[in-house]
């Protein structure tokens, strides 16, 4: 099966993590964000991904190719930030009229994909949520999808949208999102999915929703790490670190080669290689490959690869190669 992956944002809300790493990179639970989505598809028997990509985009297909060595991975660049149809339809040149799949490069979930296999209708992932007006929503007349309306003015529906979609054809999808832009049609000025989706519903396209298990959101660092926090939960965690004189809290996560001296590490601690901590007490904090904390006590933050942590800080947001010393 083919997927779409729209990846082109600049992930200002994430800053400073994302000035030198794009967003879909992001380590949560010890992996990218994009590797959670990517095992997701798997269980689609997902062979074929189009990653849509602006800004740093070199690096997520870089990544993506070297990682999943065995999904044919192709891209197309967004240079405009006009809406989720108009990306989407970037990569027009790669579908067929087999199935094909939209999964956002940042939206991490939980749900049975396998059950999409040979599906007939087009399925929208969804989930109830307490503010629908952030978000496309469903409509629904029993068992049967009515509307799809994106951002409502009116609390129509509390069924939200989370950036999964299954199309029986990934044709038709195209040329309903070429209609869309044909015809102008905008919501907040941009070619919204939700719209061209209605469009395909008016149309007499059927549609069907799909329950998620969990929906997690990596928007900002705050919710980040949240999302690592449930994601730790959930796995237990992973690694074995070379712990001297030190203690650690499950659940956490410790690329190869971390070394703990003295310290008191977790719970909720995710560490990519190569990580050192020393005389330190660490916990609900997220740290990049090969950076150091010593004589530090260290709480709901965020540290990019090859930082320095040497003193008193409490809680902190840094990008790659910071220093923060007292």
């Amino acid at each position: 099966m083919h997927c779409i992956i729209p990846a082109a944002g600049k992930g200002s809300r994430m800053r400073p993590l994302t000035w030198s790493n794009p967003k879909p990179l992001i380590p949560v639970a010890g992996r990218p964000m994009l590797a959670h989505v990517m095992d997701s598809l798997l269980e689609a028997d997902v062979d074929h991904i189009t990653l849509i990509v602006g800004y740093l985009g070199d690096a997520i297909v870089s990544w993506a190719r070297a990682a999943y060595p065995d999904i044919k991975v192709d891209f197309a660049v967004q240079e405009k930030a006009d809406g989720l149809a108009s990306a989407v339809l970037l990569a027009e040149q790669y579908v067929d009229d087999g199935p094909s799949m939209i999964v956002l490069g940042d939206t991490l979930f939980s749900a049975d994909l396998s059950v999409l296999r040979g599906e007939t209708r087009n399925m929208i992932v969804t989930s109830p949520v307490e503010d629908p007006s952030r978000f496309g929503v469903v409509v629904m007349d029993g068992s049967s999808v009515a509307k799809l309306v994106e951002k409502p003015s009116e609390p129509i529906s509390n069924l939200a949208i989370v950036g999964v979609y299954y199309f029986a054809s990934g044709k038709k999808l195209m040329r309903y999102c070429r209609e869309l832009k044909e015809r102008e049609i905008k919501t907040r000025g941009e070619y919204q999915l939700t719209d061209a989706m209605q469009l395909m519903l008016q149309s007499g396209e059927p549609f069907g929703i799909l329950d998620i298990d969990g929906w997690y959101d990596c928007g900002k660092p705050e919710t980040l790490l949240e999302t690592n926090r449930e994601l730790l939960d959930r796995s237990g965690g992973s690694g074995s670190p070379v712990l001297e004189n030190s203690v650690v809290i499950d659940p956490c996560f410790f690329g190869e080669g971390t070394v703990i001296r003295n310290s008191v590490v977790g719970p909720w601690f995710s560490g990519g290689a190569g990580v050192l901590v020393e005389n330190s007490r660490i916990s609900n904090t997220i740290a990049g490959t090969d950076s150091e904390f010593r004589y530090v006590i260290l709480t709901e933050s965020v540290a990019g690869e090859r930082s320095i942590v040497h003193g008193s800080p409490s809680k902190m947001y840094t990008g790659d190669d910071s220093v923060a010393e007292t």
